[in-house]
């Protein structure tokens, strides 16, 4: 049968009670087009159940822009998760532990930032929540937001505070001497407070209210491992009177010496009236989350949060455009825990200056993290024989673990941003990782829903601060990345729903092709790949004109319309995708290749050709334009990945490795891949790295200004050795959705005399043991561990529930 290429699926939307509305304080809302700016508010609302205390409880909640909630004065959780608000995904929070005979209260603390940022879309200052209530033998009964609710604002957080950066919210700045302790209780007593404003939930700016499609995230609290350096800086004589900015300049002053003391327990004094004292605690490898003291101080001492992922000479490094990881608390009279709320960040350090009040010492008993992580019951693992690719593992694992949030983030620490290119690769990871493709749907669904009446999809989303143009080489991801969730997970309605919106995307690119059916002139930002960024070469494809990468990925994502079209029996579609694959790939082998060089030029513009080649560029080549062993792919290889052609192309960068990885195995190259994993993830090591960079450098100085700058020390994107060691190595290979079907091959390169691996599946791990019978040796024996429901096919044989060996296997 045809599809209908103009079919939606309506969304399953949440209904709400009739008295349920938006509330926020009546100060606030005297209509939709006057916000308020970084409002910090409470909200409570107490209510009786039967003494026989059999009550059970559902809350829904979502706030604009950040809630907590808590009941009867315990943690209840935090939101919302990421949603455009006209699919606003509303969280479901079973509390029936927390809720008790007689008298209960819900008291929730909203944070509105008043702007959009690189997680969110501004809309209105709003809270909704709805407590459902059973009880056995009784009717449900509703407690929804409406003007009962009492409301007041915080006085204990400054709404002046700057902001971390466009992607994210404000920096925390709390003083716990104005805080109303207690708040949260069901006995406190309400003085100065309001009832609540409440609005219409159905005539919003949230069209419809969808159930969360992720489960909550993972929190768990973990201590500093060791405090590693003390010292001291002298706190300038006259202050900018922008706290971010006077915290930079600082920086350059501190002075600090390691130490090997406890972490716990650390008297701080004021040396001398005008300096603060820095302390230095590390978690031991890059963490996120929401970072936790207990400390006992005098009031209105400050204490100064300054997180980095690495330090440069001791000193955790900020910069004022992209990069000020900073929180501050002022602290009351005596022993206080305290906790940032809302703005989690991530590093492997936490710098703190602590800005004595008087001469009394302040006494630190624990520096804590309250983590957040995607939650994975059994993720894969790996372990080798090689401590160094061991290494090399497990920075790359702890990096895509970390990165998984409510979305697949670029950085948890920088930006925290969901980009389609960074999630297209984290998508195809988790396929091994954790078998759980939920945030990958959510991908694909929400950068669909940033779509233009033209076609072209934001480069990520949802987004609300709107500083980059797209990018269409993301928008091209996006469209084969569908491909990838269909293998992984099975044909569950996604692409036909979104199908109409793919084929809009590629007429989108159509309207520049030329004469030979080659993208020419494709605005908005040429990005690519990032190459040896950022202290040597870029790929050369800013110049305009016909960028051969760009036309690889229209040509990758057309071949994989083309198998679309046949999978939803689309036959029109299908004719015209396979006529356009067809030319569009004679342009680029007739146009775009040097024979000089014996590649893929970058670019084309203006008819000449340029004089650079890329990894980037030659393994799309490879991995679509041509089959193995033909000239050309043989050409490509010795001109530019063989050892022997090292430095002549522009490195691809950790982004682009994922596509490097997948040329080479079509080459039969992976022996090359190991190497250069060992090369370059290698250099991270060395540098002491937990966690994959963003670029193969970490630390350099700005050409312009000679300041030191640095990238992010934390990616995902480039976390491709976990699918090389468990799709190569090892040998884990899927055949069919959801891992039911699986081909073993392994392949002990290099000096590797064993390894072992797993994966989740539904029933279990699939687990492989692969070891040489000596060093060196071709041979060797294989152990499988196979989960009921999961069919392994290994040589010529195929292997169910159970622990089997096979001997004599022969590695090719």
């Amino acid at each position: 049968m045809a599809i209908s290429r103009f079919a939606r699926k309506h969304p399953a939307g949440l209904e709400w009670g009739q008295g349920t509305s938006i509330i926020w304080h009546p100060d606030e809302v005297e209509n939709h087009y006057e916000h308020p700016y970084q409002s910090y508010c409470y909200f409570r609302k107490s209510f009786e159940l039967m003494p026989d205390g059999t009550a059970a409880g559902k809350l829904r909640i979502f706030a604009d822009s950040k809630y907590m909630v808590y009941v009867n004065g315990m943690y209840a959780g935090r939101g919302p998760c990421r949603s455009d608000p006209r699919w606003q995904y509303v969280d479901e929070i079973d509390v029936s532990e927390l809720l008790r005979a007689g008298r209960n209260t819900m008291a929730v603390m909203v944070l509105y930032y008043g702007y959009g940022t690189g997680q969110s879309i501004d809309r209105i200052p709003a809270l909704v929540a709805e407590l459902r209530v059973t009880a056995p033998g009784k009717e449900p009964f509703l407690i929804g937001t409406d003007s009962s609710w009492t409301c007041r604002k915080s006085d204990a957080y400054d709404a002046r505070s700057p902001r971390v950066n466009g992607c994210q919210g404000p920096i925390e700045i709390y003083d716990a001497r104005l805080e109303l302790q207690g708040w949260q209780l069901t006995d406190f007593i309400e003085e100065d407070w309001k009832r609540a404003k409440s609005r219409g939930i159905e005539l919003s700016p949230f069209w419809n209210y969808i159930e969360r499609p992720i489960p909550f995230m993972e929190e768990k609290e973990i201590d500093a491992v060791r405090l590693a350096s003390r010292g001291s800086v002298r706190q300038p004589a006259e202050r900018s009177g922008r706290m971010h900015l006077d915290i930079i300049e600082e920086t350059k002053d501190i002075q600090v010496t390691e130490v090997s003391s406890l972490p716990f327990n650390i008297m701080s004094r004021q040396s001398a009236p005008d300096e603060a004292e820095v302390l230095t605690y590390d978690f031991g490898r890059i963490e996120p989350g929401y970072l936790q003291l207990d400390v006992t101080g005098t009031a209105g001492t400050v204490v100064d949060v300054v997180y980095a992922e690495e330090l440069w000479n001791g000193r955790a490094y900020l910069n004022a455009n992209n990069n000020r990881s900073i929180d501050r608390f002022i602290l009351s009279e005596g022993r206080q825990q305290l906790e940032v709320r809302f703005g989690w960040k991530a590093g492997r350090y936490v710098q703190l200056r602590i800005r004595h009040a008087d001469s009394r010492p302040v006494n630190l008993h624990r520096v804590g993290l309250r983590t957040r992580k995607y939650p994975i019951d059994r993720p894969a693992a790996f372990q080798c024989g090689d401590e160094r690719l061991q290494k090399i593992w497990d920075i790359s694992e702890h990096t895509i673990r970390i990165c998984m949030q409510d979305a697949f983030v670029d950085s948890p620490s920088r930006e925290q941003q969901q980009w389609m290119g960074d999630g297209r690769w984290q998508g195809i990871y988790q396929t091994y990782y954790s078998g759980d493709g939920r945030l990958h749907r959510k991908l694909l669904e929400q950068i669909g829903q940033s779509q233009d009446w033209q076609g072209m999809t934001a480069q990520r989303y949802p987004d609300g601060h709107h500083n980059y143009p797209p990018i269409p080489s993301f928008c091209l991801h996006w469209v084969s990345s569908f491909g990838e969730y269909v293998s992984a997970y099975g044909d569950d309605g996604l692409l036909a729903e979104w199908w109409p919106n793919i084929v809009q995307a590629l007429r989108w690119f159509s309207g520049f092709e030329n004469k030979e059916g080659l993208l020419e002139n494709v605005p908005y930002w040429a990005y690519v790949d990032a190459g040896e960024a950022p202290i040597s070469r870029w790929p050369d494809v800013a110049r305009g004109g016909i960028v051969t990468s760009l036309n690889l990925l229209y040509l990758e994502a057309m071949q994989n319309a083309l198998a679309y079209a046949a999978l939803l029996e689309d036959q029109d579609a299908a004719g015209y995708y396979r006529q356009a694959c067809s030319r569009l790939a004679d342009g680029i082998r007739n146009k775009l290749w040097n024979p000089e060089e014996n590649a893929y030029t970058e670019c084309l513009v203006d008819g000449i050709p340029s004089s650079l080649v890329s990894e980037s560029a030659n393994a799309l080549a490879l991995l679509v334009l041509h089959d193995a062993g033909d000239e050309r792919s043989d050409a490509i290889y010795r001109s530019v990945f063989a050892p022997e052609a090292a430095g002549k192309a522009i490195k691809a960068s950790p982004f682009f490795m994922m596509v490097v990885y997948r040329a080479l195995m079509k080459a039969k190259r992976e022996d090359r891949m190991l190497e250069l994993v060992q090369e370059r993830y290698g250099r991270m090591l060395d540098a002491g790295a937990t966690s994959v960079w963003e670029w193969w450098d970490l630390f350099y100085r700005d050409e312009h200004s000679d300041e030191i700058s640095f990238s992010s020390a934390c990616h995902a994107w480039g976390s491709m050795p976990v699918m090389l060691f468990l799709h190569s190595i090892v040998g884990i290979q899927p055949v069919e959705a959801n891992n039911r079907l699986v081909r073993i091959k392994p392949r002990l390169m290099g000096d590797l005399t064993w390894a072992e691996g797993s994966i989740p599946t539904a029933s279990g791990p699939l687990v492989v043991r692969v070891e040489r019978q000596s060093v060196r040796s071709e041979a060797g024996a294989i152990t499988l561990t196979v989960p009921e429901g999961v069919t392994a096919l290994c040589g010529d044989l195929s292997y169910g529930t159970g622990k089997h060996e096979v001997l004599h296997w022969k590695f090719d």
